[in-house]
């Protein structure tokens, strides 16, 4: 009964299929033997959903999901109170609203549901050719079953995950482009199964292949999958092959520069990489939204709180002797349990509009249209000047706009992220001996920083070795003009001829800019990389003036990992003698290093460190023909282990990569992207044992411009930069040095090499006392660097007391660095944190790589940046652009904006819920708490949907109220926003007050003329209650919208059309309402023709007139006040020199380009200054005058301090 109940489940969809460890697929369909017992498991079909409902579903589902909201659900359990009781106003008031605020919601999502229902059609739909019955048949892609056999052409997309069998080449090889799985527009190449390399035709797939494929199960991973293919030959035992992620081909690449590629399906439609990658992940809540639960939920109570006030009123004060209930004409009631209930009900269906019900829509509304605004801005567009590839800033998402103008941590990677990722061979050491690279050519020096001795003419021995090792250690991919393969392809390989003229030309793509620095250095000094063709790599040598062409068959390629930290090529000579390449950082590389000098190894790579230069150990091994079986053997086993693939093959190249000879060491520097001033280099080590060390190479990775500028910025802006990277500490911290994270002035408390929790303990210790020894944080700055090795106990969960300490710690410096860190640190020391202080502090990371996803999805706001080794962090962040300098404009600029604009409009909402349904508290006294509203059921209906929503509304979209210049060049600004400071509870009181103050001007107002005498009006016209209702709303409404007007700072068109579209509609809306004789709103036409009588009442205008200029006033006074105090401010600050002295303040306009709007700001002086005048030091000056740092701080303070005084009054 069970098994029957899951296959239910499982048929309808509400359960995945449950499937063994390893799936068996047989290739066409086709078991090995025709005797073989032959069974096929029905797996997934290829139709691809990427749809949230069904026709069937939508109602069901879209209803439950947005009654998960709460406000919805309460607007629901009011309107069905209202159906069950005496209501005082009609149920349509309730109803009305929650039916067009969820059919406005309803309507967006199913519209963007039939866009992808469209989308979807299309590509289950789209016609793709397999082979059926020994023929080559056109089938819509819906229909691919798992184990079909098919052919795919020149700039298809793959329909599913297939495993390559075969292509046009000869070598079985094609070139795939996967940006739509993980960004990257390089090409890759793809390797068919050796065995069914020549089946290139339907008739030869069906007649000679017999195959049986058992591979893992989908997974998400994108760069992983194992499994083993069986192959029937007639004239030979099976073939049993190892298939890898070189294989696969992935739904959603496209086939390039290859004719056709033929493949079996392995995985299809919800089960292929790409559908797997695409499941929702769990939304992140701002601190915006997290507060406006608090506020809803206080007003809840508040409701509560009055009706229960009122139902006791009514059934105490009220049903006293002398008060309106003992008129004559109003029965006596018996106040029964139903009935009081029955009371209270009433007065929260009366009060409960209190409660906005608009205010989620109009958010969702001002998220999304404001984030379109993040990718039109034209300071953060970056066009490559290498590739030509135009990159606009992007939002991934608008539910955390607001988020940006709230971040107190940013955690920052380095490689790609500060620096552009370029790498540039700089330096190496062979042996004793270092060299140089200056312009293209190779210098032997005196030392690593001395001075040049001589130029290498020409390579000798243990030089040519070493650049021979560079040019063949790798995975790269050549790039060569269509004319030389034309040109050559009629010779045989081996008779064609390579030159370095030809290779000049060359372009080399690879996976990492390591490689390709290292193999353009050999290029450059006569050791030349051609590629690979069939296998075989070739190489040329300039000897004697004479080119010499080597040939070496790969034989085994020894991928980088985590575990391991470097990578090694097996190589096989022309004369048959086995070779192993390795490089690797130096810390793993020594250890297995037991030849080559060493200690020259050792004292090189920390000079070539101290200069910021990122280094490697390069080694390796001469293998006998017997050692390499049994390394062959090894590797093949572990290959075929599918269950244990990954911890067989990671033993196996440890004991390849072992007993190896060090050759020497590369320096690469890394460059820092511009607008960051720290560095985070994510050097991914190397750990092999047992090498000979051949030397070291030295690459240089370029700061980005503007790095030092921006770190700078953010630092003033309270913001504390993190730098995570997986570098040596003294690469790291010269890095920081140079990208201004770091001061020289900084005093730098080092926790590293620790090797237990009380080593760190201790070093902990020493840090906060040296620190509560060191004086004022004004006078000595500090700066904490910490490794990997250490971090291990400090942000593991069973030392939380370290932890504690840490934070401590780290809260009280400037800057932390965090050097030699794993992707899992990195997540975890943001996750520490994040949660380990109180209150919760808003944290940012951003990073480039795929190794900083972890950490990007940890923190509250993720931030990736289009790196050059892929997109896999872009396409993970919240937000992404090109260059780090940009997220200065993300937060000091858009982040300031989109806080400040949504905390004004989620306090407007309250504010004028309060000044509009406040009056039904007061009216209470005077109907002798008897639930009767002093509102037409109309306007309780249209309050919130269009009589005030619209202006507040383009308020949050347009509303600036400091020009761009200052948000970027006052970085303090960014301060008085912070902790969430606009939404204090001081901060909603305030709003309530003006609220309450407005609501009892104009209740009373026009209440102290009707009370004295209620024919007032003309030609007999006497005000009942719905009259006198109506001109409360319009006093109501007129200092609603006059209040957005006061508070808002900059003018603009979409405004005043706003302003405009809500008058003209209020006055139609009252027009139709008058004139109709429908009772939708009420059984009784208490409005007919009354808006027309009340128009004509001179007392009404004059009462709209007077009321609101009494309830303004106090508004008007309060925003005067901070102008005066701004004014007298900017006179000051001119008068100290800080800035230039404009005279008195004025008004001016100033066209925004990237807002589109015409600023009319108080703050602003007719001789602003330029944004780069304040931007902070350079990154030239960061190191040694920390002066210039400190005076930009000194001179914030005081904008700070001025601008709180703003927010007090």
């Amino acid at each position: 009964m069970l098994k029957c109940f899951e296959k239910i489940l499982t048929f309808i969809g509400l359960k995945r299929p449950m499937y063994e460890e390893f799936r068996t697929i047989y290739v066409n369909h086709k078991q090995l033997q025709s005797k073989d017992q032959f069974h096929e498991e029905k797996y997934s079909s290829n139709h691809v959903v990427t749809s949230r409902y069904t026709a069937l579903n939508f109602l069901i589902k879209n209803l439950l999901e947005q009654f998960s909201r709460v406000a919805n659900f309460y607007f629901l359990i009011i309107s069905v109170v209202q159906l069950g009781i005496d209501s005082p106003v009609s149920p349509a008031s309730s109803f009305l609203p929650l039916v067009c605020v969820m059919g406005a919601t309803a309507i967006k999502q199913a519209y963007e549901d039939i866009l992808r229902h469209r989308a979807d059609d299309k590509v289950n739909n789209a016609l793709v050719k397999v082979i059926r019955d020994e023929a080559l048949v056109d089938v819509k892609a819906f229909q691919i079953r798992v184990g079909d056999v098919v052919r795919i052409h020149k700039d298809e997309s793959f329909p599913c995950d297939l495993v390559l069998l075969s292509s046009s080449e000869d070598s079985g090889e094609c070139n795939i482009t996967t940006a739509n799985l993980d960004g990257e527009t390089n090409l890759k190449t793809v390797y068919s199964v050796e065995p069914t390399k020549p089946m290139r035709s339907a008739s030869s797939i069906c007649k000679s292949l017999r195959a049986r494929i058992t591979c893992e199960q989908p997974t998400t991973d994108l760069y992983k999958f194992k499994g083993n293919m069986v192959v029937r030959h007639k004239s030979r035992p099976y073939d049993k092959v190892t298939l890898s992620v070189k294989n696969l081909l992935l739904r959603g690449a496209v086939l390039r520069n290859t004719e056709y590629a033929i493949g079996v399906a392995v995985y299809t439609g919800q089960e292929t990489k790409m559908q797997l990658n695409s499941q929702h992940v769990r939304p992140k809540k701002s601190v915006i939204e997290r507060r406006l639960d608090k506020f809803l939920l206080f007003f809840m109570i508040a409701l509560l709180i009055e009706s229960i006030f009122c139902t006791a009123m009514k059934w105490g004060y009220a049903t006293l002797d002398g008060t309106v209930t003992g008129a004559w004409y109003v029965s006596a009631e018996t106040a029964t349990p139903w009935r009081v209930i029955q009371d209270l009900l009433g007065f929260i269906v009366l009060f409960n509009y209190l409660i906005p019900i608009s205010l989620y829509v109009t958010i969702e509304l001002q998220k999304f249209i404001g984030s379109i605004f993040f990718g039109f801005d034209l300071d953060m567009y970056f066009e490559d000047p290498e590739t030509g590839e135009k990159l606009r800033a992007k939002a991934n998402t608008s539910d955390l706009n607001e988020e940006l103008g709230q971040v107190q941590y940013l955690f920052s990677d380095k490689t790609g992220t500060l620096t552009e990722n370029k790498m540039t061979f700089r330096k190496c050491s062979i042996g004793k001996r270092t060299f140089c690279d200056d312009n293209g050519e190779l210098w032997e020096t005196e030392g690593c920083g001395g001075r040049k001795l001589s130029r290498r003419e020409t390579l000798d021995g243990q030089e040519l070795l070493f650049f021979t090792i560079l040019a063949l250690c790798h995975t790269i991919r050549v790039e060569r003009p269509k004319s030389f393969d034309r040109d050559s392809a009629a010779l045989a390989p081996n008779d064609r001829r390579y030159t370095a003229s030809e290779a000049e030309v060359y372009t080399y793509q690879a996976s990492s800019p390591d490689e390709k620095a290292f193999a353009e250095a050999a290029r450059n000094y006569g050791v030349i990389f051609h590629g690979t063709e069939s296998g075989v790599s070739i190489l040329s040598v300039t000897s004697d003036g004479e080119e010499v062409i080597h040939r070496y068959r790969i034989l085994h390629v020894l991928e980088f990992d985590s575990d391991r930290k470097c990578m090694s090529v097996i190589l096989q000579r022309s004369n048959g003698t086995y070779w192993l390449l390795t490089k690797g950082a130096e810390s793993s590389m020594l250890e297995k290093c037991s030849t080559g000098d060493r200690d020259s190894v050792v004292q090189y790579s920390g000079e070539l460190a101290l200069e910021g230069l990122r280094v490697l150990v390069i080694a390796h091994k001469e293998l006998t023909e017997e050692e390499y079986r049994q390394m062959s053997l090894q590797l093949l086993s572990a290959e075929q282990d599918v269950a244990n693939r990954e911890e067989r093959l990671i033993e196996a190249y440890k004991s390849v990569e072992c007993n190896l000879e060090a050759v020497g060491l590369t320096a690469i520097e890394d460059e820092l992207q511009s607008g960051v001033c720290e560095t985070i280099t994510a050097l991914r080590d190397a750990v092999e044992c047992n090498l000979e060390a051949v030397g070291l190479t030295a690459i240089e990775d370029e700061l980005q411009s503007g790095v030092c500028e921006t770190i700078t910025a953010l630092r003033d802006a309270g913001i504390q930069v993190w730098v995570l990277t997986g570098d040596k500490r003294e690469t790291a911290e010269n890095i920081s040095l140079s990208a201004g994270h770091f001061t020289e002035s900084m005093q730098r408390i080092r926790i590293i090499d620790q090797q237990s929790a009380e080593g760190c303990r201790e070093s902990l210790r020493c840090g906060l006392e040296e620190i509560e020894t060191g004086g004022s944080p004004l006078s000595v700055q500090y700066c904490v660097v910490v490794d990997g090795q250490s971090l291990q106990f400090l942000v593991a969960n069973e030392y939380s007391e370290l932890k504690d300490s840490f934070l401590e710690l780290c809260r009280r410096t400037s800057a932390v660095l965090c050097c030699r860190c794993t992707p899992l640190q990195k997540a975890r020391v943001v996750s520490m944190v994040r949660n380990g202080i109180k209150p919760e502090p808003t944290t940012c990371a951003i990073g480039d790589g795929a190794n900083d996803v972890s950490m990007i999805r940890e923190a509250h706001v993720g931030i990736g940046i289009f790196g050059k080794e892929g997109r896999a962090a872009a396409l993970n962040s919240d937000y992404c652009f090109a260059k780090f300098r940009f997220s200065r404009n993300a937060l000091l600029f858009h982040g300031h904006l989109y806080y400040v604009r949504l905390a004004v409009l989620v306090l407007f909402f309250f504010y004028k819920n309060v000044a509009f349904i406040t009056a039904e508290l007061y009216y209470a006294f005077f109907s002798a708490f008897t639930a009767q509203s002093v509102y037409d059921t109309l306007f309780l209906t249209i309050y919130n949907m269009t009589m005030t929503a619209l202006p507040v509304l383009l308020y949050g979209l347009f509303e600036q109220h400091l020009p761009r210049h200052r948000l970027e060049s006052e970085p303090s600004l960014y301060r008085n926003i912070a902790q969430n400071r606009k939404l204090w509870w001081r901060e909603l009181g305030g709003w309530c007050t003006i609220g309450l103050w407005h609501s009892v001007c104009c209740f009373f107002g026009v209440a102290a003329v009707f009370l004295v005498n209620d024919w007032v009006g003309t030609n007999g016209f006497v005000f009942d209650v719905y009259a006198f209702g109506t001109v409360v709303v319009y006093c109501v409404l007129a200092c609603v919208t006059a209040r957005i007007l006061i508070v808002t700072f900059s003018f603009n068109v979409p405004a005043l059309i706003g302003l405009l579209v809500t008058a003209i509609g209020f006055v139609l809306v009252l027009c139709i309402y008058s004139v109709s004789t429908v009772t939708l709103l009420s059984n009784h036409l208490t409005f007919l023709w009354a808006y027309f009588d009340i128009s004509l009442q001179p007392i009404s205008w004059l009462l709209l007139l007077c009321v609101s200029v009494l309830a303004l006033t106090p508004d008007i006074i309060l925003r005067s006040m901070q102008d005066i105090r701004t004014d007298r401010l900017l006179r000051r600050r001119g008068t100290a020199g800080e800035l230039p002295d404009a005279g008195a303040s004025e008004f001016h306009y100033s066209a925004d380009v990237q807002q589109g709007t015409f600023v009319n700001n108080g703050f602003e002086r007719a001789d602003r200054t330029e944004p780069d005048s304040h931007s902070g030091p350079h990154c030239s000056q960061a190191a040694g005058s920390s002066n210039s740092v400190q005076f930009s701080s000194k001179h914030t303070f005081h904008t700070n301090e001025a601008f709180e005084q703003q927010d007090r009054v």
